[in-house]
């Protein structure tokens, strides 16, 4: 069984600027408006897999932290970022970039890619539903604008 939620049309979306180093125009700060999509799959309980309710909540729950920030990969070999006097200063390539530390948040990625996105954002899904035995899977997408994204799969029984 398998349900799904399209995050367009469930109004559970982000605007965030970011950046990817050594990618073209991309390495320039620009952002986009994301839509979070989400299959989960699993068996029924009681005739239901999950309630919508608590799907949605974790799913807005998951991407909250992320909505109007500057979003900086703390994985990344590229761009190098400091915190300090409530300011985060971030450097890659010939570039430096100086934020207000409550507009930024901090990304456990390489880089902010719909890609790395994908499987942040999934992973907080994740950790938001808690342990629900009869949940096996689920595919979380980050999508730059509608149509436009990336899958990522995760086990939830790992």
């Amino acid at each position: 069984m398998e349900i799904h939620v399209d995050g367009w049309s469930a109004n559970i979306r982000f605007s965030s600027a970011h950046f990817i180093p050594k990618l073209g125009k991309c390495s320039r700060i620009h952002g986009h408006d994301y839509g979070v999509k989400i299959r989960l799959h699993g068996e029924k309980v009681k005739g239901i897999l999950i309630d919508f309710t608590d799907l949605k909540k974790a799913m807005r729950d998951a991407i909250s932290e992320l909505d109007h920030k500057l979003l900086i990969p703390g994985n990344s070999s590229e761009a190098v970022y400091k915190v300090e006097n409530g300011e985060v200063e971030v450097r890659y390539e010939d570039k430096r970039i100086v934020a207000v530390e409550r507009d930024v948040h901090v990304c456990d990625v390489e880089v902010t890619s719909s890609e790395e996105l994908s499987y942040y954002v999934g992973r907080k899904i994740a950790m938001n539903l808690g342990s629900r035995p009869n949940l096996t899977a689920m595919e979380v997408s980050i999508e730059e604008g509608p149509g436009q994204g990336s899958f990522v799969e995760i086990d939830l029984n790992e």
